[in-house]
């Protein structure tokens, strides 16, 4: 019987009890304090491209229940002072502060809150607090600061994926992830198999940043590609299913889809580029099984791959080179040579599977 008195009255000390309208917890009768002193932002925020490594520091001074227990601080941001469309910055508090880099912290004001680039804003900020299931969830005093967000490329050339039903694929899948070009920073390739119909968008990752399509129509097969301001719309497939290589030149911002056109050279023709870019060293298209090959009497020695594409330097042809190791497809990208694989003699057939990213001599 004693024991059971004291659990009572320990279960007494802090009282969980619910009102009945709306079953909002109060702990104990205790007085709530959201956080304060929002400190960092300033009247007006200076961020700019070249700045974009430096850690912005946002101090506060934490919210409190009455009792010790866990909560979690969170930084939102809105771009009207009556937080109309509040949106939460996804970066961990440390103590009584949040910290993060320019770069995202800019990439939020523009992909998030959806804010122009090169124009000043004005952005309101507030700190939401939480706790256990069914206690009150906590809102600080609204801050207010201007900032200019800036124009920065939206993905960087390792970093492109493209998702559609065009390509059937969503962004998540990295067989559709683009490919540097060795020597040349600003172009990137992939081959992809495109669907007869259907479209497709670039992203900057698997989380659908970056979004990017044409603006406007093509202009002797090149299309524009959008920007922060101007995202555009959704990229049509040329028509026919096969395999296409899209190169992208961020120099101009321009994307060229073409079919792909894949050669042997080297040792095992006794030619190199530009000379051993002929139809005869061209892979052609099996549509049917949705592969690429090549059925020629060959030499022996090295096996040497590459690419063309009108965005990639002709004479330089390892620019765009790849091979396949224990039959996957690895691409030399900025990389230095590749590991060779030696081939025998004679007559053979050389597939290729873009999809499966995989290959096999037969």
């Amino acid at each position: 019987m004693k024991k059971f008195k004291y659990l009572l009255i320990a279960c007494l000390t802090i009282t969980l009890f619910s009102c009945e309208d709306d079953d909002i917890v109060k702990l104990n009768d205790s007085e709530y304090v959201p956080a304060s002193n929002i400190q960092g932002f300033g009247t007006t925020l200076d961020i700019s491209k070249d700045r974009k490594t430096e850690t912005l520091t946002v101090s506060y001074t934490p919210a409190t229940y009455g009792v010790n227990i866990v909560k979690t601080h969170k930084l939102q941001f809105a771009a009207s002072e009556d937080f109309a469309n509040p949106t939460t910055f996804d970066v961990d508090a440390s103590d009584n502060s949040f910290s993060f880099s320019v770069g995202a912290f800019n990439e939020f004001l523009t992909e998030s809150l959806e804010l122009p680039v090169d124009e000043e804003a004005t952005v309101s900020a507030r700190i939401m607090t939480y706790s256990l299931s069914g206690v009150d969830t906590l809102y600080s005093a609204v801050v207010n600061f201007k900032t200019t967000p800036y124009l920065d490329i939206l993905f960087a050339p390792n970093t492109f994926y493209l998702f559609g039903d065009g390509v059937g694929r969503i962004a998540q899948n990295n067989k559709l992830k683009f490919n540097k070009v060795h020597s040349e920073p600003d172009d990137s390739w992939t081959i992809v198999w495109m669907e007869a119909t259907g479209t497709f968008k670039l992203c900057s990752d698997v989380n659908y940043k970056g979004v990017i399509g044409k603006i406007g129509d093509p202009v002797n097969g090149e299309y524009t590609l959008g920007t922060v301001d101007n995202r555009g719309e959704d990229i049509p497939v040329p028509g026919t299913a096969g395999y296409y290589t899209v190169g992208v030149n961020l120099a101009t911002n321009k994307l060229l889809i073409e079919p792909a056109n894949i050669y042997i050279t080297g040792p095992n023709v006794n030619a190199w580029p530009v000379s051993s870019v002929t139809e005869e060293n061209r892979f052609k298209l099996d549509a049917a099984n949705k592969t690429m090959y090549l059925t020629k009497s060959l030499l022996g020695g090295e096996l040497r791959l590459h690419v063309t594409h009108p965005y990639i330097s002709a004479a330089d042809w390892w620019h765009a080179e790849f091979i396949f190791l224990n039959g996957k497809i690895a691409y030399r990208e900025d990389g230095g040579d590749q590991e060779r694989v030696n081939i025998s003699g004679g007559e053979q057939t050389i597939e290729l599977d873009f999809i499966n990213q995989t290959a096999k001599i037969k």
